[in-house]
């Protein structure tokens, strides 16, 4: 999945920002004096330590990936003469350009990107009822839990006004850094997107929720506990009530109904 190359962009990021902090601190070091070997030896050994990190990073971060992509083509490819680079690259071309052009489908169930994080239009896969008993009927959809996204949401909207207080510490600037390189990166894209491109910024609106938790445990111990329990059990509810919908098990219309919530089936 080229989804990947976003979260790449983020530990870019990362990775240039740790080696600005580590050559300040050795600037730092230098300046507060000391021998000249003790000196030479320092900024030695530093600019020797920072080519070694980028040499292992442009082997375990670009090459291997790389190497690994191409060979995940053989199988794809064997039965058309075997693998090649010019075959592959060809391959992206081709990928890239269908994405590029697919701007004008009408597919009832594309969502932009603002609409994600509200779980505003679900992927609907499947709905049937012929072969089942009357007043059941059978559906298969892609959503987030709502308790989980919606809670998540304001745990990620939270946690960026601490940050940007100068609270939170780099922890928040590490988590919010890995929602926008999973993110933000949509924003631009022009094709049709679907409400399954934000799984991969979750994760990051959970360690939020995480955050928000600790924030709330270290002013009250009691009101953690209780927002955290009163968290997995709304949860866990919505899960086993919607699972039905998302999963294709049958189930009877009438309680399906109490589920179209925002209007996102039609039964």
């Amino acid at each position: 999945k080229w989804i990947c190359i976003y979260a790449a962009v983020g530990l870019a990021v990362l990775f240039f920002y740790t080696m600005l902090r580590r050559y300040l601190e050795h600037r730092n070091a230098l300046k507060t004096g000391g021998k000249a070997p003790e000196l030479a030896a320092a900024r030695s050994a530093f600019w020797r330590n920072l080519l070694l990190t980028g040499a292992f990073c442009v082997v375990f971060f670009i090459v291997v990936p790389a190497l690994i992509y191409y060979f995940s083509y053989y199988w794809y490819m064997k039965p058309s003469g075997g693998l090649s680079l010019e075959k592959v690259w060809r391959a992206q071309i081709s990928m890239f350009n269908y994405h590029k052009d697919l701007t004008n489908d009408t597919h009832f169930f594309k969502s932009l990107w603002y609409e994600w994080p509200l779980i505003v239009k679900p992927m609907w896969y499947y709905s049937g009822s012929g072969y089942l008993a009357e007043g059941w009927i059978s559906s298969i959809s892609c959503m987030g839990n709502p308790a989980v996204w919606w809670t998540g949401l304001f745990a990620l909207l939270f946690v960026r006004f601490r940050w940007w207080k100068g609270e939170g510490g780099r922890t928040s600037f590490y988590v919010l850094l890995g929602f926008m390189a999973q993110y933000l990166p949509w924003l631009l894209v022009p094709r049709s997107t679907f409400i399954y491109h934000y799984f991969a910024s979750v994760p990051f609106i959970i360690l939020c929720t995480a955050m928000f938790v600790e924030w709330l445990r270290g002013r009250s111990a009691q009101k953690a506990r209780v927002f955290a329990g009163a968290l997995i059990g709304a949860a866990l509810m919505l899960f086993i009530a919607f699972y039905p919908l998302e999963s294709g098990l049958p189930t009877l219309r009438s309680y399906a109904n109490y589920l179209r919530w925002f209007n996102w089936y039609n039964f």
